[in-house]
């Protein structure tokens, strides 16, 4: 079973994560998801798809290595989203008031290469097949 609650690593149970490479397929703007192609070491048709619903944010080039996704602390979320300019800093003044930010937004990253790959999404799941007509 997955686990998406925050400090999860390795959310999609992966053996050898660092052995698989990720990379954008689609983005659907209307509906805030982004799909990615999830290749296992040279091959080259997709072992999964990722499906990143509520989309808010996203930091990382078209593909990448490694899928060892991990959702980061709920401080970091915020702490990412005020940077952003997606929040104002008057939610800090209301302690509680984010948990209800977070509770809807998660901030999923990817360790490892040069830089970490940094997605805000509602959720994330993993997918076997696309939707038709994608």
């Amino acid at each position: 079973m997955d686990n998406h609650q925050p400090g999860a690593t390795n959310i999609f149970n992966l053996t050898q994560p660092e052995h698989y490479r990720c990379q954008m397929l689609h983005y659907h703007a209307r509906l805030s998801r982004l799909y990615l192609r999830v290749y296992q070491g040279a091959a080259d048709q997709p072992a999964f798809f990722v499906l990143l619903t509520d989309v808010a944010y996203v930091d990382c080039p078209v593909t990448w290595q490694g899928a060892n996704f991990s959702v980061a602390a709920a401080e970091d979320c915020i702490a990412l989203l005020l940077e952003a300019g997606l929040i104002g800093k008057a939610i800090l003044q209301f302690p509680g008031a984010y948990a209800s930010i977070t509770d809807y937004a998660r901030l999923y990253q990817v360790a490892g290469g040069s830089r970490t790959i940094r997605l805000i999404a509602g959720s994330a799941s993993r997918l076997q097949h696309l939707p038709d007509g994608l």
